[in-house]
């Protein structure tokens, strides 16, 4: 659902406001992969505005190689492949915060919650 404004045009959007929780997708199965829908996902794609300039081409990138990694990771798998899995994931973002986000003023966190069916993933930018 949509809700619009038709007094403001989209000249005037400055971008999105932080946090923003972005969920990922799949339930960490081969034939089910986690991926965060950078590409389809309106509010994952407004990211960019944090900063057009410096986000347009390297964002996508930085996607694309989290959703790589995020593929590889399973709580299915034994410990020790699911702690590698994850370091991983976890390196991949703090490159991210390093190299993108930290210039802006802004933070990619990964935080993981468990309940009693499957764990759930979900990331926010602040």
């Amino acid at each position: 659902m949509d809700f619009l404004d038709y007094e403001k045009s989209k000249k005037d959007y400055i971008g999105p406001q932080l946090p923003i929780t972005l969920l990922l997708a799949g339930s960490g199965t081969f034939n089910s992969p986690y991926y965060c829908n950078f590409e389809e996902d309106a509010l994952a794609k407004s990211i960019v505005y944090f900063n057009k300039a410096t986000l347009k081409d390297p964002l996508p990138l930085w996607f694309e190689n989290l959703n790589t990694l995020l593929s590889k990771t399973s709580f299915y798998k034994m410990t020790g492949q699911v702690t590698k899995d994850l370091a991983e994931v976890i390196d991949w973002i703090e490159m991210g915060n390093k190299t993108l986000f930290n210039p802006l003023d802004t933070k990619a966190t990964l935080y993981l919650f468990e309940n009693s069916y499957q764990a759930v993933e979900g990331g926010t930018f602040k």
